[in-house]
């Protein structure tokens, strides 16, 4: 992505991509603990840090609940994120809540119901969304 490109997204695509990034980068950090690469790991998760920071930085403070409910949910994950380095089993439960956000963004993005989740998701089988 050029650097054009960039500042031509609206906000609503940039916290897309960022969540995006977010999900990718979990994603990588949990492959690298597998391959026991952990510098591979120590990289991907200080990515994913400095991309919960901006996503919190982005936040506006007339949000209201909505703000303060990511606020709360993006710190979480900062928390979690910290903690993977000691206990490699949290990247688990961030990675489930950053690529359930991003399907929800991405919904909430076009007014429209999400329409798949990812195959691990089964809990949410049940609830309707209509």
């Amino acid at each position: 992505m050029t650097e054009q490109e960039l500042y031509q997204m609206t906000p609503q695509q940039l916290t897309e991509k960022m969540l995006q990034g977010l999900v990718f980068q979990y994603e990588q950090a949990i492959t690298a603990i597998e391959a026991k690469a952990f510098d591979h790991m120590n990289e991907r998760l200080q990515k994913a840090y400095a991309l919960l920071t901006k996503l919190s930085e982005g936040l506006h403070d007339d949000g209201g609940i909505i703000t303060s409910q990511l606020e709360a949910l993006y710190f979480y994950l900062g928390q979690q994120t910290l903690r993977a380095y000691t206990e490699h089993h949290v990247l688990t439960e961030a990675l489930f809540l950053a690529e359930e956000l991003l399907v929800t963004w991405q919904a909430a993005s076009t007014n429209k119901r999400p329409l798949a989740r990812a195959a691990h998701h089964a809990g949410y089988e049940r609830m309707a969304y209509e």
